[in-house]
């Protein structure tokens, strides 16, 4: 039986160790000197780098969502658990987690964007609403439904909330004016 050129002994007695052993099997010595790294099959190593770079994107992704103050956190939950996973050398787990945190905290960043400018569009049609005489009394709870909703880190709701209350506000002004047509008119 021929030995193999890379072959390594255990430190404590001198048998040989296959290349990824992490004890010697003579006598319980754990192999501290070698990387648990290097003691990976090749196949491991590719799907640590994979997980790696879907945790980096995660980081990134909740970094962005946490500079723009979006509450995401499911996302860190599943962030951290996905780093413990990794640690623990289980990569297709730490890939699935990171892969569901950085989605999630993307999707909610997108959302608290999109609320952000609604709002905007909501209170601007509501000035115009209430320059005109509007009466904004249900648009002022629809957005303070939204400022709770949006709170909770429930931004598909809070949006669906500041929708309502800009749409209704542009009926109101609507209406304001069609009367005051009305009245114009008839002053003639």
């Amino acid at each position: 039986m021929s030995t193999p050129v890379n072959e390594l002994a255990c430190p404590g007695c001198g048998a040989a160790l296959a290349p990824y052993d992490l004890m010697c099997s003579s006598c319980g010595t754990r192999v501290k000197h070698f990387s648990t790294m290097e003691n990976l099959p090749p196949d491991q190593r590719e799907l640590r780098d994979i997980a790696n770079g879907a945790i980096a994107q995660a980081a990134m992704n909740l970094a962005n969502a946490h500079r723009l103050g979006v509450n995401v956190g499911l996302a860190d939950d599943l962030f951290a658990l996905s780093k413990k996973s990794a640690i623990d050398l289980d990569f297709a787990t730490a890939l699935n987690l990171a892969s569901k945190s950085g989605e999630e905290a993307e999707t909610l960043t997108v959302q608290f964007e999109a609320l952000q400018n609604r709002v905007r569009a909501a209170r601007r049609a509501m000035e115009a609403a209430r320059e005109d005489g509007a009466d904004l009394r249900d648009c002022e709870e629809l957005m303070e439904m939204a400022d709770a909703a949006s709170g909770a880190g429930d931004y598909k709701s809070a949006l669906r909330y500041a929708l309502k209350a800009a749409q209704r506000a542009d009926r109101g002004r609507g209406r304001y004016q069609a009367w005051k047509v009305e009245i114009s008119d008839w002053l003639k």
